[in-house]
């Protein structure tokens, strides 16, 4: 059976199965006979890897009093390289230009706050207590 060429030009740049029969509009059982016949293993599924400045945008709304929240059952992110981090360390990181110390919290009280200018981390506590008293 010939490999139709869009079949396999998808396949190649690590397209789903799901993915290519959408686009093209062709059956599962034709992109797997062409990945089997190109040798290409399985795909494993699960989201596909993006960068973590994407995943941080998509997975986070602004709110009208000025807070960024992080959607998710978590805090965590994964980016293109295998490295994890959570959305109040990637913020901190962003604005401060510098890893944080100690565990990431929004300073602002919001739960799930992570706006670059709300992440505080435990010297920024600290501090703020020794000036302001107890926090």
């Amino acid at each position: 059976m010939p490999i139709r060429q869009d079949v396999a030009q998808m396949l190649l740049a690590g397209h789903s199965q799901r993915e290519i029969s959408q686009a093209l509009h062709v059956g599962y059982r034709q992109v797997r006979t062409a990945r089997e016949a190109l040798g290409l293993p399985p795909r494993k599924p699960g989201p596909t890897a993006e960068a973590i400045e994407v995943t941080f945008a998509r997975r986070t709304r602004a709110t009208d009093d000025g807070h960024l929240i992080w959607d998710g059952h978590d805090l965590g992110i994964r980016s293109t390289d295998g490295a994890h981090s959570s959305a109040a360390r990637y913020s901190f990181r962003r604005r401060y230009g510098r890893n944080p110390v100690g565990k990431v919290l929004p300073g602002c009280g919001v739960r799930h706050c992570v706006h670059p200018d709300h992440v505080e981390d435990q010297p920024m506590r600290q501090q703020y207590a020794a000036i302001f008293g107890g926090a």
